[in-house]
């Protein structure tokens, strides 16, 4: 079984402008929808249209922790903890006809270790050897820096288990020395430029410290993938119609996992994920592409090898 692990989820409201966001003036949308948000939910949502099930396990606070729960339940299986304080998450996704989107998040609830230290029991007691669990997003406020490294250590201690993280800054960099099976930030979250040789050399030291794969997406100048096998690919973002460019990393993400437990080659899995990324940036909001779409546009995927 895969798990999606978002101790921060939110309700995602995207919105449509017809010349982008103009601060300062009356911005007039023309299309409006709401959909469950959160990194990981983002890639249960994209496992669910490639046909793959997996459990959503997720931190709420609030009524609209009640609501966003009430939303997933109808297409997911639930674990759920609640924060004491604060409140789920209601995020802002408006995008120009240009395909820019500009994100307003919210600040969620306030961490509280006895409620994580819940989630974290609660999995452990369901893993069994070949199961993978996806840990993403930002972490509730005031979390320590060693979170995600701690539930990471404690998942990977399971014989057989996969752990796949994608999250930035202190909460990445303490993840790494963890024992996981990939990581997937883009450069911004490594401060890096949309460079492919940067991002390839961030890739490699990223592995050289023990992580099996590392696949760096950099927007629309596409990404770079390396593992421990010795696989290094580039690869230019597929030119298609972009719609909302917000969810195409967990896209990649949920490729990853995809990948991993259906056996696919390093070649085919990083296919794979760039045109996930590319189907992901045709949809409105954070919809999820369809499989159809996605297998369609593996065919345009060019990369090279290094």
């Amino acid at each position: 079984m895969i798990y999606t692990v978002t101790l921060n989820p939110a309700i995602d409201v995207s919105l449509h402008v017809k010349d982008g966001l103009m601060p300062g003036s009356i911005n007039r949308s023309y299309g409006m929808r709401t959909d469950p948000g959160g990194k990981g939910i983002n890639v249960s949502k994209t496992l669910k249209a490639l046909g793959k099930e997996s459990v959503v396990c997720i931190g709420i606070c609030g009524e609209d922790g009640d609501r966003l729960i009430k939303s997933l339940k109808a297409d997911f299986e639930v674990l759920s903890i609640a924060y004491p304080s604060g409140n789920t998450r209601t995020n802002i996704k408006i995008t120009g006809e240009n395909g820019v989107t500009t994100d307003i998040n919210a600040e969620g609830p306030l961490y509280d270790r006895n409620s994580v230290e819940k989630m974290k029991s609660v999995i452990l007691e369901r893993l069994v050897p070949g199961d993978i669990i996806v840990i993403s997003g930002r972490p509730p406020l005031g979390s320590p820096s060693d979170i995600y490294a701690d539930l990471a250590s404690d998942f990977s201690k399971v014989s057989g288990v996969r752990v796949i993280l994608d999250c930035s800054g202190k909460y990445l960099q303490k993840g790494l020395d963890s024992s996981l099976y990939a990581v997937k930030p883009n450069c911004d979250e490594l401060g890096l430029e949309n460079d492919p040789d940067l991002a390839m050399n961030e890739a490699n030291d990223i592995v050289s410290r023990g992580t099996s794969l590392c696949l760096i997406s950099m927007g629309k100048e596409g990404a770079v993938f390396a593992d421990k096998e010795g696989n290094r690919f580039y690869s230019k973002a597929v030119d298609v119609k972009v719609s909302c460019t917000t969810g195409c990393g967990d896209s990649m993400t949920a490729g990853i996992a995809y990948a991993s437990d259906n056996g696919m080659s390093s070649d085919e899995t990083f296919r794979f994920c760039m045109a996930l990324a590319a189907a992901s940036a045709e949809m409105e909001g954070t919809a999820p592409p369809e499989k159809e779409r996605v297998l369609e546009l593996s065919d345009s995927v060019s990369f090279c090898g290094q």
